[in-house]
């Protein structure tokens, strides 16, 4: 199973920090001499690895990202020029089709038990690594069957996509080959036990339209429901985690605290934004933009603050969550800020007449991720790039984000079903 000689493929793309050298194929001798012993033309070969080492090199500086997407490349392209004997520009939907049922049911020489890296160093250059194989078994268990994951197979099909998508930016192909690919062939073996949608956990659109007026009347009216809005819009807008707005522990017991010099305004191109800088996730720190319509409320409630200027100012020390005494609040306030806030929306959705409605806020009035979920899924519902907003999220890589908070082809299907006639 180990042998090179029953797998016929190899590695195809270095690390992130070594792919903008990689054009360099001096330095890859057994990957030079692959490549022109392939059963399609030599320079095919090489103009099919240059511009799939282009496209890999856009995505180098995020490292989930990358590494998914290099692994579907190398894939691919083993799989078009070993098995269906063709270069990248011949690909079509046939290809496609066969690359999706090859994957359900891939030949043993392709899997290894475990995950190796492509490549070694060895005297100054870079070599082969025999263990590598385009597909890993994860099961401890060397006997355990190999198994295409659903997930799997549209993390597969998000990178081919976003490949192809290049590939025609870039005149390589004429046409998506993964348009007239049918989602049966797309779709891994089907699951008897399993009669379940993923189901993303977010406000609907009404819910937060509804939840966002009954926190802007309140803060009208009485200036103790300032808090209350501006932490559930700062949630929901920027995508984060209770956490994120409270003090956290940090190197040697040291507490970081947000202060309202996190935000940060930069100059892109002659073009102004503003940014907030958050330490989040296992003491990572990531920048989220801020949407314009945000800013408003930025403004109100540091009016409310009374603070001097109506936007933060380089190196500006104020806790954006300041408590009665000067410091900052905690998690647990933060937490039933939120609970208060879902609460009094509940209470107006039931004296207006929605009853079930208000149950249904009720029931997650505790879990706060439901505004992060909710602020992700319509930003990429309304267009972002869904690689700028994995980033934004603080996740590893864009099929992840893909897979936790889009699923717009039952959000179509659903719709269409609704409208049915009885």
């Amino acid at each position: 199973m180990n042998s090179r000689a029953s797998f016929p493929g190899f590695p195809l793309f270095d690390t992130a920090d070594l792919i903008h050298e990689q054009a360099d194929l001096a330095l890859y001798p057994d990957l030079q001499k692959a490549l022109g012993s392939l059963p399609i033309p030599q320079q095919a070969a090489l103009d099919d690895f240059h511009i799939a080492l282009k496209f890999l090199a856009k995505y180098s500086d995020v490292s989930g990202t990358f590494n998914r997407f290099r692994s579907e490349i190398q894939r691919f392209l083993n799989y078009t020029w070993q098995i269906a004997k063709r270069s990248l520009a011949q690909a079509d939907s046939d290809l496609v089709s066969s690359y999706f049922t090859f994957l359900k049911t891939p030949p043993k020489p392709w899997i290894s038990c475990g995950i190796y890296a492509g490549f070694v160093s060895k005297n100054g250059q870079r070599r082969f690594n025999p263990q590598w194989r385009p597909l890993a078994l994860r099961s401890k268990d060397p006997k355990a069957p190999y198994s295409m994951t659903q997930a799997s197979l549209n993390a597969s099909r998000t990178a081919l996509q976003t490949f192809f998508k290049y590939l025609l930016l870039h005149d390589f192909l004429r046409r998506n080959p993964l348009l007239d690919v049918r989602k049966r062939d797309r779709n891994a073996k089907p699951n008897m036990n399993s009669d379940k949608d993923e189901n993303v956990r977010r406000l609907t659109d009404w819910q937060w339209s509804y939840l966002l007026e009954t926190l802007t009347d309140l803060a009208s009216k009485d200036a103790r429901y300032e808090r209350h809005l501006f932490v559930i819009v700062t949630m929901k807008s920027l995508f984060l985690r209770v956490s994120e707005l409270a003090p956290r522990p940090v190197d040697r017991g040291q507490l970081r605290t947000p202060t309202f010099g996190d935000f940060r305004r930069i100059i892109i191109n002659g073009e102004s934004y503003w940014v907030y800088s958050v330490f989040g996730k296992g003491d990572k720190t990531r920048q989220v933009t801020l949407p314009d319509a945000y800013m408003d409320y930025l403004k109100r409630w540091r009016n409310h603050l009374q603070l001097t200027s109506p936007l933060p100012v380089p190196g500006e020390t104020t806790p954006i969550l300041p408590s009665k005494k000067g410091n900052a609040i905690g998690k647990r306030q933060v937490q039933r800020i939120y609970e208060q806030a879902m609460v009094a929306t509940a209470d107006r959705m039931e004296k207006e007449g929605f009853q079930d409605e208000a149950k249904q806020i009720l029931a997650i009035r505790s879990e706060t991720h439901y505004l992060r979920h909710t602020g992700a899924s319509q930003a990429i519902e309304a267009g972002a790039d869904i690689r700028h907003i994995s980033e934004e999220l603080g996740h590893a890589n864009a099929t992840f984000t893909e897979s936790v908070y889009v699923n717009s082809e039952q959000a179509r299907r659903r719709t269409e079903g609704r409208r049915r006639l009885v």
